[in-house]
């Protein structure tokens, strides 16, 4: 369905025809809905945008947090060390998804 077609309405008149709007009426409706549009698919970009950062941060946080168990275990005299590079990566990480707009 496209803006010419139909557009909601009071739910007591139902649908509401652009054909039966003068045309400057028309026109306004039509940029109104096509801002509404616009603003809806970069609402759904930016939280695409979002997911997928939380999802590589995750993915980097395990995997850093693996290789610091294990390298506890190989030397443990590193494991300050260790969780301060970690923790400092896993904070850094959680500012960029929080300033993700």
């Amino acid at each position: 369905m496209t803006t010419t077609e139909l557009l909601p309405s009071g739910s007591l008149t139902g649908p509401t025809r652009l054909g039966s709007m003068s045309l400057g009426i028309q026109r306004q409706t039509r940029r109104e809905v096509e801002q509404i549009q616009r603003r809806a698919v970069v609402a759904k970009l930016t939280e695409d945008g979002r997911a997928l950062l939380s999802n590589v941060a995750l993915e980097h946080i395990g995997a850093l947090t693996a290789m610091e168990q294990h390298l506890i275990t190989i030397a443990p005299l590193g494991e300050a060390r260790y969780r301060e590079i970690v923790d400092s990566y896993t904070l850094g990480a959680a500012a960029a998804i929080r300033r993700w707009h």
